[in-house]
């Protein structure tokens, strides 16, 4: 039985990712989340499927509390686990960490990175799936205004910081070419993602009542993880749901792409240990 981490996992497409794959009974799951009583409640109901599961309590909303995951989660996995980034916020508001970064440019690209960072030296890893979003498509970079949110809008900040962790992933697989490495749009679900105040949340809830279920998009999830390989070794690819597609322009511009690997390679810099 091999470990599975699952970032994320104690709501939405997480939450119904777990229980898919608790009935498969093939991987130990090590969920993570911020919240415990979330995390436990979640690992009675694997358990009661029959799967097994370890509830793994995490903050990614700072560099020190990715690091401290990275680190426990080191002590926990065997080789060849599978991790599944799955954790992510869309914002609404500029907020900014106890890092002096923007929150959504920590959470969703510069702590999984520094939570995984740890599991990639001690090779623990045999596997990654990012799951991102297609409005990467609509990413633009600034590196001197993203990470801090100067150029924070409650739209355009979720694509680029999904566009951002996305081209990190494509560099992880050129650097780690013994893992193999998929990015992927998971489909639009309905979840409590980017969830608001005022008129635009209330358009957000409405558009969500048309989309797919979370154990729709769980049930494609665990299809792409029974898959022997997502990408050739060496690359990432990119997945649309479960078809393979080019990765979008922006994702291919090498000037963004450059941009993305230096201001993150400087920013991992100063977080390591």
């Amino acid at each position: 039985m091999t470990d599975l981490i699952l970032t994320g996992a104690s709501r939405g497409i997480g939450r119904a990712t777990a229980l898919a794959l608790a009935e498969r009974r093939s991987n130990r799951l090590l969920l993570v989340a911020r919240d415990r009583a979330r995390l436990d409640a979640l690992v009675g109901e694997v358990e009661r499927k029959g799967g097994t599961a370890v509830a793994v309590p995490g903050d990614l909303s700072s560099l020190a509390g990715a690091r401290e995951l990275g680190e426990r989660l080191e002590t926990l996995v065997g080789p060849g686990a599978t991790l599944v980034h799955n954790a992510g916020v869309w914002p609404w508001r500029r907020e900014l960490t106890p890092d002096g970064l923007e929150a959504a440019f920590v959470v969703n690209h510069l702590a999984p990175l520094v939570m995984q960072r740890r599991l990639l030296d001690a090779k623990r890893l045999g596997r990654v799936m990012g799951i991102s979003a297609g409005l990467i498509a609509q990413g633009r970079f600034d590196p001197l205004r993203t990470p801090t949110g100067e150029d924070f809008s409650d739209v355009r900040t979720y694509c680029t910081t999904k566009l951002c962790f996305a081209l990190a992933m494509r560099d992880v697989a050129a650097a780690h070419p013994g893992v193999d490495v998929v990015v992927l749009h998971p489909g639009v679900v309905r979840t409590d993602l980017g969830a608001r105040p005022g008129p635009e949340g209330l358009q957000l809830s409405l558009f969500k009542r048309g989309a797919e279920a979370p154990e729709v998009c769980a049930a494609r999830l665990v299809r792409l993880l029974a898959r022997e390989r997502w990408s050739p070794p060496g690359e990432a690819r990119w997945l649309f749901e479960e078809t393979e597609q080019p990765w979008p322009a922006v994702a291919d511009d090498e000037a963004t792409r450059r941009a993305v690997r230096e201001t993150t390679a400087t920013l991992l810099a100063a977080t390591a240990p």
